[in-house]
């Protein structure tokens, strides 16, 4: 990471602030703070591991996505709901399951972040009470799903008609797999 005299500087006070600030955490922010002022180039980046970048951060469009996945898997509790269906939870992917910890990451910790800070969709029904990961990629799953769901006019999504919830349903299941 590049940074010039004036950034440095900015990013120096920040973290004398930060010393005085947190005690506990000082000596971690004094060395961080003499890299900048020394110009340690090399060093800028430590402790900086939770600042994501790059393909780690989520674009907009990703973000979009989780939300209209979460949107998909609420009209799908809902229509089971008002269609009388319960025995398709035995079946099918009717609830949202999160997002692999260890493939898709961002979009887990996305989809935490939705719920457990933003407070939205709170009412969304999870495989697991408040658990994100799926230990399985989904990702692929949610698109397949969703290329469904957006045929479907969006004033008939909720709740769906029983055969536009089967294709929606039936459409997690990779092409291969499908009898």
């Amino acid at each position: 990471m590049q940074l010039n005299k004036l950034e440095r500087y900015f990013l120096s006070n920040q973290l004398r602030i930060l010393e005085a600030l947190y005690p506990n955490e000082a000596d971690e922010f004094a060395v961080q703070r003499e890299a900048i002022e020394q110009g340690y180039s090399f060093v800028y980046d430590m402790g900086m591991d939770h600042i994501m970048d790059g393909n780690d951060a989520m674009t907009p469009e990703e973000s979009k996505e989780v939300w209209e996945a979460m949107d998909m898997f609420l009209s799908i509790d809902r229509t089971i709901q008002e269609l009388g269906l319960d025995e398709l939870h035995e079946e099918h992917f009717t609830r949202f399951r999160g997002y692999d910890g260890n493939n898709e990451s961002k979009f887990m910790g996305f989809a935490a972040f939705t719920v457990e800070r933003l407070g939205r969709f709170t009412h969304l029904p999870l495989n697991e009470e408040l658990y994100f990961n799926s230990h399985m990629p989904t990702r692929e799953i949610y698109e397949r799903m969703l290329v469904e769901w957006r045929k479907i006019d969006y004033q008939r999504r909720f709740p769906m008609s029983k055969e536009d919830l089967m294709r929606v349903l039936e459409s997690a299941v990779h092409p291969e797999n499908r009898r």
